[in-house]
């Protein structure tokens, strides 16, 4: 009998609290932008082609379409994006929001063909069994308008994110998390085969960020989104109080998520104080205080043939 998705809700997994920690769409803004970059071939995001289509494959509630409802370009003009995902608790709260949205799994599309100027397959990839990844190139390549680019993200194998899910979540997270990330190779070979000419791979930076008034509300926002995001729970079920809970998760973030401060440097869009921590950082800016959580994604870029 198949296993419930682990996305639904607490009850089958970690659902709700994932929910609850992406609220603030904020919190994936910049990474996102850049994947936006990506699929659209231009470097300036507020400036999008007319009528531009993009399906947010694994886009569960929605998070990717509330970012881009802050672009000016993205709210003023017929832009559109679809999110679809396999859990029907995502797409329900995608729909909430008001949201075009479907459930459909990413090996079996429910879209027609040459429907879109780009897919984007993001934040939970490596959840699509390896044996069925190339079924999930074919159809993104299917839907794609010829000239259309698909964007596939996730975390490189031995990267301190797949690490944290290793090793962290799959220990503390009530669902585990044994699944299987990318190397760069598989990347470019898997979409290669299937026919997506050009492929190229980079490194995106795609920091989480809890913006507030306050630096200590903006390092136990971002603390509380590591808690909520990944359902941690302390082993053997432990009772902590929020500040020793939140605490905790602060010695596993310092633990895993920590990078030399030249990969961040040389990425050259990473705040100073970041630079300096190699990991979670509370700092000033010109909106008050964030604290800033750096993570390095390994991201493939495909376009389809026009002819």
């Amino acid at each position: 009998m198949p296993q419930p998705n682990e996305f639904e809700s607490d009850t089958t997994g970690r659902g709700d609290s994932f929910r609850q920690a992406h609220e603030r769409s904020s919190v994936k803004a910049k990474g996102m932008s850049r994947l936006l970059e990506l699929g659209t071939n231009r470097t300036d995001i507020h400036r999008q082609p007319a009528g531009f289509r993009l399906l947010d494959v694994l886009g569960g509630d929605g998070t990717l379409v509330r970012v881009t409802g802050e672009l000016p370009q993205w709210k003023t003009s017929d832009n559109w994006i679809l999110t679809g995902d396999i859990s029907a608790g995502m797409v329900r709260q995608a729909l909430d929001h008001g949201q075009p949205a479907v459930r459909q799994p990413a090996q079996f599309l429910l879209c027609r063909d040459a429907a879109f100027d780009a897919v984007l397959v993001a934040y939970g990839a490596h959840h699509i069994p390896v044996p069925e990844r190339p079924e999930c190139y074919r159809e993104a390549l299917r839907v794609l308008k010829p000239g259309g680019r698909l964007v596939v993200h996730d975390f490189a194998v031995g990267s301190p994110m797949a690490r944290w899910f290793g090793e962290v979540v799959d220990t503390y997270s009530p669902t585990g998390h044994k699944y299987t990330h990318f190397v760069t190779d598989d990347f470019v070979s898997g979409l290669e085969a299937v026919g997506f000419g050009g492929v190229e791979t980079t490194t995106v930076y795609d920091p989480i960020i809890v913006q507030s008034g306050d630096p200590d509300q903006a390092r136990t926002g971002l603390l509380q989104y590591v808690i909520n995001a990944y359902r941690l729970t302390p082993a053997g079920g432990a009772e902590l109080a929020p500040d020793e809970l939140r605490e905790w998760a602060q010695g596993l973030v310092t633990q895993y998520l920590t990078y030399s401060q030249a990969e961040l440097r040389a990425l050259g869009s990473v705040p100073p104080a970041v630079v300096e921590a190699g990991t979670m950082a509370v700092y000033q800016n010109a909106d008050g205080w964030a604290a800033e959580l750096p993570r390095l994604a390994l991201v493939a870029v495909g376009t389809k043939a026009t002819r």
